[in-house]
């Protein structure tokens, strides 16, 4: 409980009066591409099963983006067709279209890859 016209305790106060060591905090730049170490992070976009619509595959009828664009998430991609409806299927990340699986007017079954991506220069994973 603090009083009136009593000073808060803030970190400062503490380190000065307990003589606590100080910590060191230490931000870490962000890498080059070329520097970094851990594994590239690549999104594989699948044919989502549709709510409510019992399908099992859909056509591919139109990107709506090319490989190496950019995208947006929530951004539109493809347009899908199942039996009863066509819909377009938005971008889950930010990123770049890496590669497209799925060719326009194919016959993709529900959970398989439609494309990958990724930031400019990320291996695409192989299928």
């Amino acid at each position: 409980m603090f009083l009136a016209g009593t000073p808060s305790i803030t970190e400062k106060n503490v380190l000065e009066n307990y003589g606590l060591p100080r910590a060191r905090v230490t931000v870490q730049p962000h890498r080059e591409r070329s520097q970094r170490q851990e594994s590239d992070i690549v999104t594989t976009l699948r044919v989502p099963k549709t709510g409510g619509i019992p399908t099992t595959k859909v056509i591919v009828v139109k990107w709506l983006k090319r490989k190496g664009q950019k995208v947006r998430r929530g951004e539109p991609i493809v347009e899908l067709q199942t039996d009863k409806v066509n819909y377009e299927l938005d971008s889950p990340v930010e990123g770049v279209l890496l590669d497209i699986v799925a060719r326009e007017d194919s016959e993709v079954p529900v959970g398989e890859t439609l494309c990958h991506i990724g930031e400019p220069g990320d291996a695409v994973p192989k299928v």
